[in-house]
């Protein structure tokens, strides 16, 4: 698949079909986020593949009570009714956490040390294009309290959970939404 293809085609999907993820597609994937760029290529990730049922139905719960804190917290009545459901028929979860120690120069500055997320950041993205190039749907997912996350996948205390990218055969007909036009949010400077 061309490469301007993927990325204007590419969209995130909540719905899936009941179809597994061949290992091949998973490996993939887990590469094409391990080929991400990162600080000093420090490379701070680290994979968590979910396909358990259980644990997904413990994440689902985590997302239901962290989306009714945010909802309270920023007055966004649009995100009580935010259907998580999915996240217990998504067929693949992946975790991506990251080491805050194996960031760049920026952790060594008060205040600072957010490149560990950026790089981590920059991993789901490749993934979510590989998961298109590969013929598969997927949704960058952040609604969870990161401690609580952190406990149900039994991460050591260096990790910090970043994202889950949920992954499987879209059973969405909605098209991409609209992005606007580029121009409209770039400046050049002099």
């Amino acid at each position: 698949m061309d490469f301007w293809e993927v990325l204007r085609a590419r969209r995130s999907s909540r719905r899936f079909k009941d179809l597994p993820v061949e290992e091949e597609k998973i490996s993939m994937i887990l590469e094409a986020g391990n080929l991400a760029p990162s600080p000093v290529n420090r490379q701070p990730w680290l994979f968590i593949v979910i396909r358990n049922r259980q644990v997904k139905e413990r994440i689902r719960d985590l997302a239901a009570r962290t989306r009714q804190e945010w909802a309270e917290a920023s007055g966004w009545n649009w995100l009580r009714k935010y259907d998580v459901e999915y996240l217990v028929e998504v067929p693949v979860m992946i975790c991506v956490a990251g080491d805050p120690a194996r960031g760049g120069a920026d952790r060594f500055i008060p205040g600072q040390g957010e490149s560990y997320a950026h790089a981590c950041a920059a991993a789901v993205e490749n993934m979510l294009l590989a998961a298109h190039a590969l013929g598969l749907s997927g949704v960058w997912f952040t609604l969870f309290a990161k401690e609580e996350l952190a406990s149900i996948l039994g991460l050591e205390p260096q990790y910090d959970p970043i994202a889950l990218v949920c992954l499987g055969y879209s059973d969405d007909p909605t098209q991409q939404p609209g992005k606007r036009d580029y121009r409209e949010k770039v400046r050049y400077l002099p």
